[in-house]
């Protein structure tokens, strides 16, 4: 199986892939009481037409109920690392830190849609630790929550390969730069 570089494990500890891209628009987007901050953001990059951006800082807000995906052991499988199950806080958590991504996944009719995928740090109140991963649909914002948003440009999406050669288009996707091509 000839792999693409950029999908093979690392031949030593400090090697890297790389696609340089440029700044697009930058937006602070708000969300209120009763949004959830995945179906928002996406309707976001649909309505702005980002194909490509990053979700960073944020400013506070709180979560009830957050769902999220957490790596758990996967029992018919213990090989399957990325194994991910969806985990509930009903509790009131306050959002620390958020970090992510906008990208593009296929739709049913053949063309692409804009997904967010988010990494989150909650807690804080008196009765909820720490916590933190992927965000999913479902969960619900307490007051306000805002983002910033960049737009990445100049890239397109190389796809993965599996065993057998054949491409898949998500969630492990790279990007290449074609501004110079």
């Amino acid at each position: 199986m000839n792999l693409p570089a950029w999908q093979k494990p690392a031949s030593h500890p400090a090697e890297y892939h790389f696609c340089e891209t440029r700044r697009g628009r930058e937006f602070i987007i708000r969300m209120m009481s009763g949004a959830d901050p995945v179906k928002a953001i996406e309707k976001f990059a649909k309505d702005q037409n980002i194909r490509f951006g990053k979700v960073h800082a944020t400013f506070m807000g709180a979560f009830k109920p957050c769902k999220y995906f957490v790596w758990a052991p996967d029992t018919t499988n213990p090989d399957n690392w990325h194994n991910e199950s969806v985990a509930v806080n009903q509790n009131l958590s306050m959002l620390c830190a958020v970090g992510g991504m906008i990208g593009e996944r296929p739709c049913e009719d053949g063309g692409v849609e804009p997904f967010v995928a988010m990494h989150f740090v909650a807690g804080g109140a008196w009765d909820v630790q720490t916590f933190g991963g992927h965000i999913v649909e479902g969960t619900t914002i307490v007051g306000c929550m805002q983002v910033f948003i960049t737009e990445l440009l100049d890239i397109e999406v190389l796809k993965p390969v599996d065993e057998y050669g054949e491409a898949y288009s998500f969630p492990e996707n790279f990007y290449e730069n074609v501004a110079n091509k």
